[in-house]
């Protein structure tokens, strides 16, 4: 099998790709939470500073009196004398008093779209050689001077001998294995401010019909 294959086979595609949803799926948990945690701090007052008072209340589903805010300002009476005329101007202070939810943006933060883009780069290669040469040369020769016959014969032999040998031998071998894996993943999550839930619309709603306006000052 080759190291491509190995490397393949050996990915563990299953924690590449359930590991961002499962994360993804406690980052909405933790949203959730935070949205609880919002409400409870800034739109109800708690009726202790104690910790364990507060989540023995909170385990029974009291959390609290509601937090208003109270707005001050000046309008111009209807008939330019109203319930607390300024110096004769026809303006009177009133008080406006609000619950806080109703006024601030709830943070209610959804996973809309989630793409997780995987690659893998693998690269092998492989290179082997090998080469050998070998020469032989063997050289013979052969030389022998003689001299046969009487005083006066006119017979005469020569021989040169001469041996040489010569042995030449060549060996190369090579080899290469280059393995490389890089592997990339990309996670886009695309998170969007969701709808707010029926029942907070509902109690928001009720709130709204609390809001209070009044004259700041009793005459």
């Amino acid at each position: 099998m080759s190291y491509a294959n190995r490397t393949l086979r050996s990915l563990p595609f299953g924690r590449i790709i359930s590991g961002p949803m499962i994360a993804a799926i406690q980052a909405q948990g933790l949203a959730a939470k935070s949205t609880v945690n919002f409400i409870k701090e800034v739109g109800f007052k708690r009726a202790s500073d104690d910790a364990a008072a507060n989540e023995a209340a909170d385990e029974q589903g009291n959390m609290g009196d509601v937090r208003n805010v109270t707005f001050k300002y000046k309008r111009k009476s209807a008939d330019g004398i109203g319930d607390n005329v300024d110096d004769g101007t026809g303006e009177e202070e009133v008080s406006l008093t609000v619950p806080i939810l109703t006024i601030v943006p709830i943070p209610y933060i959804r996973i809309e779209e989630m793409t997780i883009q995987f690659t893998a780069n693998i690269t092998e290669q492989q290179e082997y050689r090998s080469s050998k040469a070998t020469s032989n040369s063997v050289a013979t020769d052969t030389n022998l001077n003689f001299k046969a016959g009487g005083f006066l014969s006119p017979v005469k032999f020569s021989m040169n001998a001469k041996v040489a040998t010569r042995h030449n031998s060549s060996s190369t071998s090579s080899s290469r294995v280059n393995n490389s894996t890089q592997y990339t993943v990309d996670i886009n999550v695309r998170a969007v401010q969701d709808e707010m839930p029926a029942g907070l619309a509902k109690v928001l709603h009720i709130m709204e019909q609390a809001i209070l306006e009044k004259p700041a000052v009793t005459p």
